[in-house]
């Protein structure tokens, strides 16, 4: 008998820790606004400019994307069409460069910056813009931020 409440007492105990769990481990998953802290928030934005003939800028709305989106879903989400070959943009919009001519992506986003000896920036919307050192499947996008893509000769 004393087995029986001993194996009650532990499936018990389990259970309320599994309950437990799941409601607290809901509510960490909350920021303190009470929005889901995976996805951008409401008025969330960043601004994507295209060096085409002349400059494309669009403000895209990112609200509640997952904030773990890059350059690809950005560009989806506002209808820019592009040509991807692996991880390596070949167009964006009517932006179509021939070698030795290529896609070259700016981004105000700090941990993206190219800390390389090849890291340039350049100057847009009043920003700084840095090199991105990650391709556009791997950009981060971050509420606020500015994408430049442009283009580079070898």
């Amino acid at each position: 008998m004393k087995t029986f409440a001993s194996k009650r007492a532990a499936a018990l105990l389990l259970l309320i820790t599994i309950a437990a769990a799941a409601v607290f481990g809901l509510t960490a998953c909350t920021d303190p606004d009470g929005s889901d802290s995976d996805v951008f928030a409401q008025g969330a934005a960043i601004t994507l400019a295209i060096a085409e003939d002349p400059v494309r800028e669009i403000t895209v709305d990112i609200s509640g994307m997952d904030k773990d989106s890059d350059l690809i879903d950005v560009l989806e989400k506002c209808g820019v069409s592009y040509e991807l070959d692996g991880t390596f943009l070949n167009a964006v919009g009517t932006l179509s460069p021939q070698a030795p001519t290529y896609i070259y992506l700016y981004t105000s986003v700090e941990a993206d910056k190219d800390v390389s000896q090849y890291g340039t920036t350049t100057e847009y919307g009043g920003k700084t813009l840095y090199n991105s050192g990650k391709g556009a499947l791997d950009m981060t996008i971050e509420d606020g931020c500015t994408i430049y893509i442009g283009t580079i000769t070898y």
